[in-house]
């Protein structure tokens, strides 16, 4: 087994003292940049790895590319790979065990940087916010922004009560909500210390005004808000989703925005990343941002330092205590 380590995350090459930590570990990185790999695949990771003389031991990503068995399997020399995220629903984890090769991840780092955007996304679509911004900057005005709908006190359904939707129920006090959640079990404490009520996710649906899904991607929750869900929803109702684009069936949520089956939505996941074309872009009643959830300053650097960290103790034969064990 060699030092080296292939960086593959824009995140994290922004993040020299990440860098520092890999270098003062003795081990040596080796950057494919983010300009040097625009439309890459596993295809074309394939044959990058393949071209390397000397096959790294570890590899440093983030979630951008999707890697399953091929990967798994013609990554020679491969031991490690410490994720830049939290989030490893991009990997096939089991074909990866199945070779060897040791993951681990960076959880509960970025959960506040993510509910921030959240609650950016929420008040960006009740509020017309981007609409508003675009009128103005073509002389519009108010046409078609003149009647936005109230935040405050309305109710507020979390799917998910992890870290960002306890976040995201935190922030949420503060516009005097009724907040509701469904959650793989309940949260008793966690839930009466933000006056979160447990409710099944046919309740969440049919009563919630914003429904936000802030869980990970498994097969339960593939396409978790699709065209039954939907169509319990209210027609006042706005979807948001920080989390995973899957969790989302974007066809049926585009028919649900154009029809006015629903009021709006707020996307920072999609189900393919890049988006770079979509029908969702001829509506108004949705904001798009380019998943950057959790690509805020503070965060940017703490999840790459901890990546590094982990990255160097996997190097030495070290547990970092965040490998993945399941899918």
């Amino acid at each position: 087994m060699n030092n080296r380590v292939l960086i593959v995350s824009f995140s994290f090459e922004q993040e020299a003292e990440a860098f520092d930590v890999l270098k003062e570990a003795g081990l040596e990185p080796v950057l494919l940049a983010e300009k040097d790999r625009e439309g890459y695949t596993e295809k074309e990771l394939i044959e990058y790895w393949n071209s390397l003389e000397e096959k790294p031991s570890g590899l440093l990503m983030g979630a951008d590319i999707n890697l399953g068995r091929a990967f798994a399997e013609s990554a020679k020399g491969l031991k490690y790979i410490s994720l830049n995220c939290a989030g490893y629903d991009h990997l096939d984890i089991e074909a990866f065990k199945a070779n060897g090769i040791t993951i681990c991840n960076v959880p509960r780092q970025n959960f506040d940087a993510v509910a921030d955007l959240a609650w950016g996304l929420i008040l960006s679509v009740m509020r017309k916010i981007v609409q508003g911004d675009r009128n103005i900057r073509s002389g519009r005005w108010c046409d078609g922004v003149a009647r936005g709908i109230a935040v405050s006190k309305k109710t507020l359904g979390i799917i998910g009560f992890g870290a960002i939707g306890q976040a995201v129920a935190r922030r949420a006090t503060g516009f005097d909500m009724d907040i509701i959640y469904d959650n793989l079990v309940e949260e008793k404490e966690i839930g009466a210390k933000y006056h979160a009520q447990y409710v099944s996710r046919e309740k969440l649906f049919k009563e919630s005004d914003i429904i936000i899904s802030t869980c990970p991607l498994t097969d339960e929750t593939y396409h978790l808000i699709n065209s039954e869900s939907i169509a319990m929803m209210k027609e006042s109702a706005v979807v948001i989703n920080p989390s995973r684009g899957g969790v989302v069936d974007t066809k049926a949520l585009y028919e649900a925005l154009k029809s006015g089956r629903i009021a709006g939505a707020g996307l920072d996941v999609y189900e393919e990343e890049p988006l770079h074309e979509s029908p969702l872009f001829e509506l108004d009643n949705v904001v798009l941002t380019p998943h950057m959830g959790g690509l805020a300053d503070r965060e940017i650097h703490n999840v790459a330092m901890q990546s590094a960290y982990h990255m160097a103790d996997l190097m030495k034969g070290q547990s970092t205590g965040t490998e993945v064990t399941e899918e």
